[in-house]
């Protein structure tokens, strides 16, 4: 019973990760729209930190700045979430070999 629980919680945390990869990679897919459009529509670029904008007040320069810094965020934040799942699912695994040690002791 106890082994079919940590199965069934590192088989749920591969799903996890799973999604944390597909966060990550539509973030990636973001960041490169938005750079892609403020840089092919921009006049004169600025810069905020590291994240190129237009300063224009139209449409355009704000949707590229929105999608750069969504981009940006879904990308740490995937990156971040797959390092915490993959963590967790390698101490389930601890958890689930130290078992099969002790059963097969006794």
């Amino acid at each position: 019973m106890y082994k079919d629980y940590m199965r069934e919680n590192v088989e749920e945390l591969r799903h996890r990760e799973t999604l944390a990869f597909l966060i990550m990679i539509m973030g990636m897919i973001s960041l490169m729209g938005g750079l892609t459009m403020t840089i092919i529509l921009a006049n004169q670029l600025s810069w905020f930190l590291f994240f190129p904008y237009e300063p224009s007040p139209g449409p355009a320069g704000l949707l590229g700045m929105a999608l750069t810094l969504l981009g940006f965020a879904l990308t740490s934040a995937g990156f971040v979430l797959a390092v915490y799942y993959d963590r967790e699912k390698m101490w389930f695994l601890d958890q689930l070999r130290e078992s099969n040690v002790a059963v097969d002791i006794i």
